[in-house]
């Protein structure tokens, strides 16, 4: 067995070798004919198929034959064989259960013809002759397994089938329209195109189809009896040599597809009566190897045809953008699309695209058109305007009748129409007008802001002085709060007379070496209230002592005891000095107030003592008016 993959790359590389020894492009094409009679041309090198005449060709076309396909189809009694007549009058056997083609005479034919000479077979004897005329050309292999109806059988199809012709593509309709009904070179490019853009994308699968296809032509099939059919093939060897390539069979295999219309995703068996007859079917001698090429193809078929159908209305836009470029003398931003198809409607560009888009197009040309014209007529619009701001002498009041005399042999002038000139040079005037009132309103806001700042600057200066009026206030709240403190703590140093006088005590506070009694952060009269003040705390703080003094002193206990002469110490300041002499209280304060102190204490006293002595008179009447429990109960 074969390595269809490694063989394949094989090929691959011989092609890649023939390249780099030089071979001449000249040397590599090659003509043939198509079934009808159409000289094609292919390349081995490059895979290319052409129906123009390379340069440099070296071939006589005289000598190019017409590939040959089957006519007719004759089944052989009493075999599986049938005998299948050519084009070009040659014959070749088929066995339609072993799937096996040959140019050789069948054993199973010669044992028939043998029998037929001793008469056995009378009927068919005159076919079996025939066939044994048939030229000694090899054995070609085909799948045991593939259906009659596969192969082209006669089961399956009838004799000299015609073949369908194949659907054009959206590509070979679209440029056929752009093309001259008599070019000849227009099928030699469509044929190039179609080839071309089939083989671009299947590169992968051809290289695996080589290969299969390489394996195929060495398999050996068995016969019936189970011996092996070896064909006499290696007499054709020189003609293989000279023949197609393997690479070219395939790619020609391809082109008949597409030439015979193979719909995307379409059955074999529905397509094969459009190809069997055609000699590239057979240039591929396995089946399974044709119907690799052709599933792969139905597969990819469908993209193709998008990239076939997306370039072709690439090429018949382009191809209508050039029409309307041809025709822009004839196209104004006034023009529709009827007057531009009355007068263009016949040419090849123009009926190749859809009306849609011809109408789309046309509309974006018509619109560029009066861009452009709308651009010329703003450019002359401000060289106008441009020639009349350059004058001096034009203002917001000026008259068109007055100035325009002074402008007339300037070209600026004479490119503006007749009818427009006033009317743009009053839109001028008003874009003075417009100027000027800008202007005013610029230099009145100006004005407005310029006061604004002005307020705004005295504002901030008038908060600033605030600001620091406050901070000089509180400063000097502080200073002054400081000042007071050091003079009260200089008064409770020195003045601890509560009979102290202002007068006698000045000289000596203001003696303090701390300055406390000169600081300039005291007002007027702050020292004096402040001495006075501390003064009379401490004349208060003296009565609250000698107040203390007398309730610790002089108790009730106290108050109660009565000298000879009837004296207490609450009915007498003598008695009580008695008892009050003694502490240091005493003396902090006047005598007078003393005793004022002591008198005020003294009433006080005595409410209370009589308060007291009238409360337990009270109960002890209420104690001695209370029956008692043996006495008899009043009558009522």
């Amino acid at each position: 067995m074969f390595n269809a993959a490694g063989h394949g790359g094989q090929v691959t590389e011989q092609l890649e070798d023939n390249r780099n020894t030089g071979v001449q492009d000249s040397d590599a094409w090659s003509a043939h004919k198509t079934e009808t009679g159409v000289v094609y041309y292919y390349n081995a090198l490059t895979g290319e198929s052409t129906y123009q005449k390379p340069t440099g060709y070296k071939g006589e076309l005289e000598k190019v034959a017409t590939e040959p396909v089957p006519v007719s189809w004759d089944k052989l009694a009493g075999t599986n064989w049938s005998i299948v007549t050519t084009s070009d009058g040659k014959k070749y056997y088929y066995d339609n259960k072993q799937k096996v083609s040959s140019w050789q005479l069948p054993p199973e034919v010669c044992e028939i013809l043998k029998n037929a000479e001793s008469g056995s077979l009378k009927e068919g004897s005159t076919s079996l002759q025939d066939a044994a005329t048939i030229e000694n050309k090899g054995v070609i292999s085909i799948d045991a397994s593939t259906p009659a109806i596969q192969t082209g059988g006669r089961d399956s199809l009838p004799l000299r089938q015609t073949v369908a012709p194949a659907s054009p593509s959206p590509l070979d309709l679209i440029k056929k329209k752009l093309q001259d009904a008599g070019a000849s070179s227009a099928p030699s490019a469509l044929a190039t195109s179609s080839a071309t853009s089939e083989l671009n994308g299947s590169k992968p699968a051809d290289a695996a189809l080589k290969g299969q296809l390489v394996a195929n032509n060495g398999e050996k099939l068995k016969d019936n009896n189970g011996d092996v059919n070896i064909s006499d093939s290696s007499s054709d060897s020189d003609d293989e040599e000279h023949g197609p390539s393997k690479e070219d069979c395939i790619r020609q295999f391809k082109v008949m597809l597409k030439e015979r219309g193979v719909a995307p995703f379409s059955k074999w068996e529905k397509e094969l009566p459009k190809i069997v007859f055609d000699p590239r079917f057979k240039a591929i001698p396995s089946h399974s190897t044709r119907r690799a090429i052709f599933d792969h193809y139905v597969r990819t078929r469908a993209e193709e045809e998008r990239k076939e159908k997306r370039a072709a209305l690439k090429a018949a836009v382009e191809a209508y953008k050039e029409l309307l470029e041809e025709a822009s003398e004839d196209i104004n931003q006034k023009t529709d699309y009827q007057e531009f198809k009355r007068k263009w409607g016949a040419d090849t560009r123009f009926e190749a695209l859809d009306r849609k888009e011809r109408e789309i197009l046309f509309s974006e040309k018509v619109k560029a058109v009066q861009e452009k014209v709308q651009s010329m007529r703003k450019a002359v619009i401000a060289n106008f305007k441009s020639m009349l701001r350059e004058s001096k002498d034009i203002t917001s009041t000026s008259r068109w009748a007055k100035v325009k005399e002074n402008f007339r042999s300037d070209p600026r002038y004479k490119a503006m129409k007749h009818e427009e000139r006033e009317t743009i040079f009053n839109e001028y005037i008003v874009e003075l007008k417009s100027a000027e009132q800008e202007a005013e309103q610029a230099a009145k806001a100006k004005v407005d802001e310029q006061a604004k700042l002005k307020e705004r600057e005295r504002e901030t200066r008038k908060r600033k002085e605030r600001e620091e009026q406050e901070m000089e206030r509180v400063k000097m709240k502080i200073r002054r709060k400081e000042a007071v403190s050091s003079y009260q703590a200089l008064l409770v140093e020195m003045i601890k007379d509560p009979k102290a006088s202002w007068t006698e005590s000045k000289p000596k506070l203001e003696k303090d070496p701390q300055g406390r009694a000169r600081n300039p952060d005291l007002g007027q009269g702050d020292a004096e209230k402040l001495f006075r003040d501390h003064v009379k705390d401490l004349y208060e703080r003296c009565v609250r002592d000698f107040r203390a003094l007398l309730s610790e002193v002089i108790t009730p206990e106290v108050a109660a005891r009565t000298t000879a002469e009837g004296k207490t110490a609450i009915n007498s300041w003598s008695e009580a000095k008695g008892h009050l002499r003694s502490d240091l209280r005493y003396n902090k304060l006047p005598s007078k107030d003393k005793e004022s102190i002591w008198r005020r204490y003294a009433d006080d006293l005595t409410r209370k003592l009589r308060q007291s002595d009238t409360k337990e008179k009270d109960k002890s009447d209420t104690d001695g008016k209370q029956p008692r429990s043996s006495d008899p109960p009043r009558r009522r």
